[in-house]
């Protein structure tokens, strides 16, 4: 397979994995919210953010795993797939805004992505 067509498929891969653990960790906390009650809306964008920053952290590490190399290309790739992936949904529900909380999840989706694909490869070479 070619390199391209790996960095591809890791890429894509690392996105739908990255995404997943970001939606399972959502959950979780949506459950903890249920508990203890209703949160902030300003506070809510914040921490999805995270959110989303940590499933780009799993998502940039399993791209960089798959792709055996090349962390800083596949993981802030895998965060810029995620945020299109977030991007979309939010255009289908009409809640697609470009605001300081938008350039706070492209940060966070792209240096997770970045930290992930490090981390991979790091533990790759040792």
């Amino acid at each position: 397979m070619s390199d391209k067509k790996r960095l591809i498929k890791s890429v894509l891969t690392g996105a739908a994995c990255g995404l997943l653990t970001s939606v399972i960790v959502l959950c979780v906390f949506a459950a903890v919210m249920m508990k203890i009650g209703l949160i902030d809306a300003e506070v809510l964008d914040c921490i999805n953010a995270a959110f989303l920053g940590l499933g780009a952290v799993a998502g940039g590490f399993t791209a960089a795993k798959i792709n055996k190399g090349a962390g800083l290309i596949a993981g802030p790739a895998t965060g810029a797939v995620m945020l299109l992936a977030v991007i979309a949904v939010s255009g289908v529900q009409n809640k697609a805004e470009f605001s300081t909380v938008f350039l706070i999840k492209l940060l966070a989706a792209l240096l997770g992505g970045a930290l992930g694909g490090i981390l991979a490869v790091r533990t790759i070479r040792n």
